[in-house]
């Protein structure tokens, strides 16, 4: 490749890949004015739904991307994601919300899919760079979409949202189509769908029990039988993965020293992330000067989207600044860098930081962290991961970072559930205790201590980024069944 084509390859991956925060970050504003509309105290489904979806299509969408190729498989899911937010847009109730919700959740997995993507197509010496330049994305996404999101929002109502991820998607498709190139890595194996059956659903069963636990009682059947079945099925699949003929994932892989320790200590951080991006609106769009709580600001979804775009701005920034100190010094001290900052956020979240010098600070911070925990994870997993793994392996590393946001949410909405002062009975309108956000907090970060133990322990990421795990090279020379293209031996 030569370096202007490596620009507009890496261009329109960053470009189509900011969906995946678009459908997050767009989403989150706006669930206070869907409320009056679908008149129910359940919206946060509206999220959670999205990481539930994603999570349990990702293994299939791994093994499809290893065995057809990542583009194609990218392609069809942006194809399936179109469709969601059409259904979105045009909802009338909230079950047809949900469905097109989980219809947009079939892009949860771009990123991951595009890490092996970059990886596969992308010069070994430039891959680490290039892995840091993709989280470009996602800073670019999280400046702009609050402000897109707060003007469709308080211009036409929440239902502009979709339609614009609807049109930007379908405008991007065919030059991605055109311009990126497929990868040449095919794993041509048979599809262990018992492995890939137990996967999936296993998270989106434990996922729903977390979910729905507050709604039906943590000690409920339903409740107890969905956590447990969860926990069952994934138990089942480590079991099924030794002995399988063709597994999805080689369990030296999975619980290997490089691999695991990544994907837990990445999952921690990104409980706390979740955990930040789901108070931060209400703690800034709750009017100020109510009586009982010390906190809010009154702003509407513009003005919040002015007062904490820092967060996207830095990381847009430190995404490709990170990738740079992969190289360098090591993914691992970047991803231990990104798991203090956050701590330091969580802290100063808790201290229901309202005035907009103080919001912007905070947003920096977490800019900070938003950029070196992407670029660093995107590094340590690749150098975990043969050529013949990466996309499954990819898309098990973001099933973990979707699972921990898929329970920090529920968890976060449940302790501040546990806090409510009042509810508006016209418009179901909720306003929270100072206990709600600070304890929230607090949760919060002691799973982020979690994540930090797990950096300092491990070995993995000392040493500077490679690019892909160098034993790849070894794969062409094994007359097996995989065919490894000649990227995994670039020079």
């Amino acid at each position: 490749m030569s370096r202007w084509r490596i620009v507009a390859v890496l261009g329109l991956i960053i470009l189509l890949s900011e969906i995946a925060t678009f459908e997050i970050l767009m989403v989150l504003p706006a669930l206070p004015h869907m409320v009056p509309e679908f008149q129910t105290l359940n919206i946060a489904w509206v999220v959670s739904i999205v990481t539930l979806a994603g999570a349990t299509m990702m293994p299939l969408v791994g093994k499809a991307s290893d065995k057809w190729g990542k583009k194609r498989v990218i392609i069809a899911m942006a194809v399936l994601f179109v469709a969601g937010s059409i259904v979105c847009a045009l909802a009338t109730s909230f079950p047809v919300m949900l469905t097109g919700r989980a219809l947009q959740g079939s892009l949860m997995g771009i990123v991951s899919v595009s890490y092996g993507l970059v990886r596969d197509i992308i010069p070994r010496e430039v891959v680490p760079i290039a892995l840091g330049a993709v989280v470009t994305g996602i800073g670019m996404s999280a400046v702009a979409s609050p402000f897109i999101a707060g003007w469709l929002i308080d211009s036409t109502g929440y239902q502009g949202i979709f339609w614009f991820m609807a049109a930007y998607v379908a405008v991007l498709l065919p030059f991605y189509a055109l311009v990126v190139p497929e990868s040449p890595v095919r794993l041509d194996r048979p599809v262990d769908y018992l492995g890939t059956a137990l996967l999936g659903p296993g998270i989106g069963v434990l996922l729903l029990g977390v979910t729905k636990g507050t709604q039906w009682g943590w000690t409920s059947a339903a409740t107890l039988t969905a956590l447990i079945g969860g926990v069952v099925m994934l138990v089942a699949f480590v079991a099924w993965q030794r002995v399988a003929p063709n597994p999805l994932i080689d369990l030296n892989v999975l619980l290997g020293p490089k691999f695991g320790p990544t994907v837990l200590a990445v999952s921690c951080i990104s409980y706390m992330m979740n955990a930040h991006a789901l108070i931060i609106p209400t703690m800034l769009q709750t009017p100020a000067g109510l009586p009982g709580i010390s906190y809010g600001s009154g702003l509407s979804a513009t003005q919040l989207a002015i007062w904490t775009f820092p967060v996207g701005l830095v990381s847009m920034i430190m995404g490709p600044v990170g990738g740079i100190l992969a190289k360098r010094i090591g993914a691992r001290y970047v991803l231990m860098s990104a798991a203090i900052l956050y701590l330091v956020v969580m802290f100063l979240g808790s201290r229901l930081f309202t005035i907009q010098w103080q919001v912007a600070i905070m947003s920096t911070i977490a800019g900070l962290a938003v950029g070196f925990v992407h670029s660093s994870n995107a590094n340590l997993v690749q150098d975990a991961l043969p050529a013949s793994q990466g996309g499954v392996g990819n898309t098990i590393g973001g099933m973990g970072a979707l699972l921990a946001g898929g329970i920090a949410t529920t968890l976060t909405g449940t302790v501040m559930s546990n806090h409510v002062l009042a509810v508006n009975p016209q418009t179901h309108a909720v306003l929270y205790a100072d206990e709600a956000i600070t304890r929230s907090y607090l949760y919060a970060a002691l799973v982020g201590v979690v994540g930090l133990v797990v950096v300092l322990i491990m070995k993995h990421g000392r040493q500077p980024a490679q690019g892909g795990l160098q034993q790849e090279a070894v794969a062409t020379s094994k007359p097996a069944t995989d065919t490894v293209a000649p990227v995994a031996v670039r020079s």
